[in-house]
């Protein structure tokens, strides 16, 4: 017969204050932990190693500490491995305090952890109790990263609802090989306060990306533009390059740059090592240019050997008339 344990976790990690309060109980059954009911908490919730977080629908929000702020993430992965099913996360209130390394803000992060990451719906991972935009270069929803782990972790990501993120929907570093497929990830639209990012793919890591509808990452400042899917590795960003890499049958609508394979040397030239991406069958749609910089493209690739292939690039927003030098439906650095 099975054990069932009702539990209340209190947050055990580093970045966890002393005085750390959470309201969420779970039922815990096997390997399992299911959460009972809507809940708050003001420090990370930890994910001991090998179990499943099942969030059975109900929401955790995070809020700050008294006095204090919160620090690290809302989910995190405490060992090798962990899965996180079916739950809401979000932000309430939480104080425009700029983070660094563990402390900085992501609703669910896997740090040196394989497992999967499905079902779950993430409304807020925001530090803006005034309603504004923060920003703090946090924010992350779903943040897998692995530089301790020995060999190449994977990672599952599918069926997510991702909105109201401050910099990254979805963001992998590091030796992680993943499948992201089915998510829904919706940035803010065009902004001037933060670059935001849909899928970015960083320091080496690898994934195939399938069947993910993507808009909204559109930067109005100079300087810089927001991408729906970006590769940024290579010794330009001193990583790595990512490889292999699969970006197939997405839908990215209304981002600065829809694909965006980012892999250069340190010259800043596309590499002499194949790269051998594949940006195949994807739908690309900006109606408008709106970023600042100005700069704006369907598919851009510094990269070796990659092919691109039955892509559906449409709208003004990639048309090189609408901004002749600034914009273009392809913009092709790619070494053979």
């Amino acid at each position: 017969m099975k054990r069932l344990m009702l539990v209340s976790i209190l947050s055990l990690s580093a970045a966890a204050l002393a005085s750390a309060a959470t309201t969420c109980t779970y039922l815990t059954s096997g390997t399992r932990m299911v959460l009972q009911a809507d809940c708050t908490t003001d420090a990370p919730i930890v994910i001991p190693n090998g179990m499943t977080h099942d969030g059975a629908g109900h929401r955790i929000t995070a809020v700050d500490p008294p006095g204090d702020n919160f620090r690290g993430a809302i989910l995190e992965a405490a060992g090798l491995s962990a899965d996180v099913v079916n739950t809401v996360i979000a932000t309430d209130g939480l104080a425009n305090f700029c983070a660094e390394g563990a402390d900085r803000l992501a609703a669910i992060r896997f740090d040196g952890a394989a497992g999967s990451i499905r079902g779950n719906t993430i409304l807020s991972v925001n530090k803006n109790p005034s309603g504004g935009r923060s920003s703090c270069q946090e924010g992350n929803a779903i943040e897998v990263a692995n530089f301790t782990s020995p060999g190449r972790l994977s990672i599952n990501i599918q069926g997510n609802t991702i909105r109201e993120y401050q910099k990254n929907g979805i963001l992998l570093r590091g030796d992680v090989d993943g499948i992201i497929t089915d998510n829904a990830i919706a940035g803010a639209g065009p902004q001037g306060v933060i670059g935001q990012n849909g899928i970015v793919l960083a320091s080496g890591a690898s994934a195939h990306i399938l069947r993910n509808r993507v808009s909204g990452n559109a930067y109005t400042g100079s300087g810089w533009a927001s991408g729906g899917i970006v590769v940024d590795s290579g010794p330009l960003h001193g990583t790595n390059y990512s490889f292999g890499v699969d970006i197939e049958s997405n839908t990215l609508v209304g981002n600065d740059v829809g694909v965006w394979l980012m892999q250069m040397n340190a010259r800043k030239q596309s590499p002499e090592t194949p790269t051998r991406a594949r940006v195949a069958n994807n739908l690309i749609q900006n109606d408008a240019v709106t970023n600042g910089y100005t700069y704006q493209a369907g598919i851009v690739d510094h990269g070796n050997r990659d092919v691109i292939e039955g892509n559906k690039i449409v709208g003004a927003g990639y048309d090189s008339a609408s901004a002749p030098g600034k914009i273009r439906a392809i913009d092709d650095y790619r070494q053979d």
